[in-house]
């Protein structure tokens, strides 16, 4: 094994939570910047909604975990021009973690936490008629909890952005059943067949990754050149390998379906094709 693949080895497992909560952090920390500005097409009200919140304990540090970035965000003080209206939804369905979640956050005001399967969340209309931005993150144990239905989709704004983790399964995706990653492509081509015009869709995948994590983020297009640099910078500090990311808008539809193909099916499944 050679000295770049021992790192790889060692730090893997530890490594790829933080780039997903880096990413994320980004992803909101920006949102608010923009909407604290007033030159979005979206009034200064900002509604987070986590899908899978867990316990919200920051095992791995200040910050290492989705409810806490979500939190922070929702608290850090804007100066009184730029003030931009934060409120969040946790859901967590298992009782047990809903309780731990409680006990970390249920103080905090501008937080809805839910004891329920958010595969029964729709987005109120009254965010669509208050024209609020809306962000959505999902990152379920598994392609049989991704939150992700079309009662959801249907209910979405037209200018609703997300992330979304892929994979999550830490002993190698292929090694899951065809079916059961046929879930997941599915779930992805869902996503993409979504997104609006005024929208890129980015797929960030980890290299030299055995068990190919990878992230959708739904932003502007206005954002999406700029914030790829930014991402890749990053992620780069903390996944040694890098990353790569594919671009519905810059690289098209064609190689983005390539990259899921690479992702989801082994040589065999891509060589019967």
């Amino acid at each position: 094994m050679s000295d770049k693949e021992n790192q790889e080895s060692t730090v893997g497992k530890s490594s790829r939570t933080p780039v997903k909560h880096a990413m994320y952090n980004t992803v909101l920390g920006s949102t608010v910047g923009a909407l604290s500005t007033g030159k979005t097409p979206c009034a200064k009200v900002l509604l987070v909604v986590d899908l899978c919140a867990g316990d919200g304990a920051d095992t791995q540090g200040e910050l290492s975990s989705s409810p806490s970035i979500t939190r922070h965000h929702l608290e850090f003080k804007l100066p009184p021009d730029k003030q931009v209206a934060r409120t969040a939804i946790f859901y967590e369905k298992d009782i047990a973690t809903f309780s731990r979640l409680r006990e970390r956050h249920g103080d905090c005001p501008q937080i809805t936490l839910i004891n329920q399967d958010s595969r029964e969340f729709s987005l109120d209309p009254v965010y669509a008629k208050n024209n609020a931005s809306v962000l959505i993150y999902a990152d379920p144990n598994n392609v049989d909890q991704l939150p992700l239905t079309k009662k959801l989709m249907d209910s979405l704004t037209p200018t609703t952005l997300f992330m979304i983790t892929m994979g999550c399964n830490a002993g190698g995706l292929k090694r899951l059943t065809y079916e059961h990653r046929a879930k997941w492509f599915d779930m992805a081509m869902m996503i993409i067949d979504w997104v609006k015009p005024w929208q890129d869709l980015c797929l960030f995948s980890l290299n030299n990754d055995k068990s190919q994590w990878a992230y959708i983020l739904i932003i502007p297009n206005k954002w999406s050149e700029d914030f790829t640099k930014k991402i890749k910078v990053k992620a780069g500090k903390i996944w040694k390998s890098g990353t790569t990311a594919t671009s519905l808008r810059r690289d098209g539809k064609s190689n983005l379906e390539n990259k899921l193909d690479e992702l989801f099916l082994t040589q065999k499944e891509k060589e019967a094709l």
